[in-house]
């Protein structure tokens, strides 16, 4: 039994007569009545009964076609894998992300990578950059965004972006004329800052008290997001990834350069080497032309 001979009783079965089965198998019907007759021979099943010109399959042939249609639903299968593998990786991708990221930038990225791969299935995962490390060091996702990485080996990151942080005010407060902000612009304003234990937040405090200015602590949350959501309701002024104020931006507030530079550094947690996809790649550098494209003129 080989395979020319199960597609020709397959094609058969199908299409109801030898004529047509040569004509998709593109070879002649006598060479098409020969395969059926070695398969019956090679199985020692009656796969048809002839009746003058006509082809009548036999129970044993229905329930042999059955098994046939089974296993080429299996072959169907494996050229599906086949084809997500060759085309970059095993056609889903897990990426994990601190929500500074995973909820202003990602849903972007990801939509701009599905667009031109539409069976592809990506898996978004959000949360604390300790347990966005650990989700990729346990293989649990093929990525990891993160802002401050923490225990990772030195060749498991890479700095994606580095983006400048904005001034977000409400858009009646009286510094909201000014061009750009500095720290002795916020002595004395009520500041919406991100919770302690944060590293972003122990980067910005640290900088203000090099600068020697105080701010009268407001109101702190855990996201970015929420302190843009509070400043909009006129609680007071944060500083701000350029992409998280961007989303913003239709609410009553307005966003202005800080200067100096206050860096907010992105970066990529990779797992071990050899566990790399080429989808993981081929995401990741769709990532860093969105920040060299998007983020650069946000800020």
């Amino acid at each position: 039994m080989n395979l020319r001979q199960i597609e020709a009783f397959r094609s058969v079965m199908r299409l109801g007569s030898m004529t047509a089965a040569a004509e998709v198998l593109y070879t002649s019907q006598p060479n098409v009545s020969r395969l059926i007759a070695q398969l019956e021979l090679s199985t020692g099943l009656t796969l048809f009964k002839r009746a003058g010109v006509r082809l009548i399959p036999t129970q044993e042939g229905q329930a042999f076609f059955h098994e046939v249609e089974r296993a080429y639903v299996g072959l169907d299968s494996l050229k599906h894998s086949a084809k997500n593998i060759r085309n970059l990786g095993t056609g889903s991708l897990r990426v994990a992300a601190v929500p500074s990221t995973g909820m202003s930038v990602l849903p972007e990225v990801i939509k701009h990578f599905t667009d031109t791969r539409p069976e592809l299935t990506v898996s978004l995962h959000v949360n604390s950059s300790p347990t966005v490390e650990q989700w990729v060091k346990s293989q649990f996702c093929d990525i990891g965004i993160v802002v401050h990485p923490g225990d990772v080996n030195s060749h498991q990151v890479e700095l994606l972006a580095q983006s400048a942080a904005v001034c977000v005010l409400p858009r009646s407060h009286a510094l909201a004329k000014r061009s750009h902000l500095t720290f002795k612009d916020l002595e004395g304003q009520a500041f919406i800052s991100l919770c302690h234990g944060d590293g972003t937040r122990s980067q910005v405090d640290g900088l203000f008290e090099q600068a020697g200015v105080e701010r009268v602590m407001a109101v702190e949350a855990q996201y970015s997001a929420i302190n843009c959501e509070m400043v909009a309701l006129g609680m007071g002024i944060t500083l701000a990834h350029p992409l998280v104020a961007k989303d913003y931006q239709h609410r009553d507030i307005v966003i202005r350069p800080f200067r100096p530079d206050i860096l907010f550094p992105t970066y990529v947690i990779w797992p071990a080497a050899q566990t790399r996809t080429r989808l993981a790649e081929e995401f990741v550098d769709t990532l860093k032309a969105y920040y060299r494209d998007v983020v650069d003129a946000a800020s």
